[in-house]
């Protein structure tokens, strides 16, 4: 796939990834079924780690630019941004797909939903701290560490332990969805004939240069001949 159709599709999945952000189901105990986290995965695993962080991150940002829901969180966006990332990285391995993809589900679990993602909220509706400049940052665990800790009402691993469940059904939606692109093979024939598409594209080039640098050469012979 050539460089421009790659930008194309990367834009197209970052505008998905938007969309999606703004059909997030939400549950109990600041949970939600986001389906970026599919977006990510499959942009991950077709195009790479760069482009799935691409997808991931301009996704939320832009979204939360459209319609904020609070102080922008730099631990959720980085746990987005991670998705798609550790998705490609491990699909580096020859193992079959689904070996790929469930390693890569709970690669995430753990790191980015139940670590980032949770210290994130945890941080912003447990503990309270105050959003910086850019959001909530390192500033908030600068000021988690320096704070009085004794009136927190809820410790990390209690807020863990209620959003683990409900972060586990969000990542198996997601991961049941890119596993039914996977066997139904459709992405895989439709990168299939964008490739071919590319191939031919780039050979009618390679003939346009040749009959153009055959005329300029017959052009030149047939001068010096007169």
């Amino acid at each position: 796939m050539n460089k421009t159709h790659k930008l194309v599709c990367v834009a197209m999945l970052t505008a998905l990834s938007i969309v999606a952000n703004f059909c997030t189901i939400q549950l109990p105990g600041n949970s939600a079924i986001s389906f970026t986290l599919a977006i990510c995965f499959f942009t991950g695993i077709y195009f790479g780690p760069l482009a799935a962080a691409i997808v991931g991150y301009m996704g939320d940002l832009i979204a939360h630019l459209i319609n904020p829901m609070g102080a922008y969180n730099w631990f959720m966006a980085l746990s987005i941004t991670l998705y798609g990332v550790i998705c490609a990285l491990v699909y580096k391995a020859r193992l079959p797909k689904i070996v790929n993809l469930l390693i890569s589900a709970a690669i995430c679990y753990i790191i980015c939903l139940c670590g980032l993602n949770t210290f994130g909220l945890w941080l912003q509706y447990v503990v309270g701290v105050k959003s910086g400049i850019f959001g909530i940052g390192i500033s908030g665990v600068v000021e988690f560490i320096t704070m009085d800790q004794s009136g927190i009402k809820k410790s990390f691993w209690v807020y863990l332990a209620t959003r683990a469940p409900m972060s586990a059904v969000n990542l198996t939606v997601n991961t049941v969805i890119v596993a039914g692109l996977q066997a139904s093979g459709l992405v895989t024939k439709l990168m299939r004939k964008v490739r071919n598409k590319n191939t031919t594209e780039q050979a009618d080039k390679a003939n346009e240069v040749q009959q153009s640098q055959e005329f300029v050469a017959d052009s030149e012979q047939n001068s010096k001949e007169k």
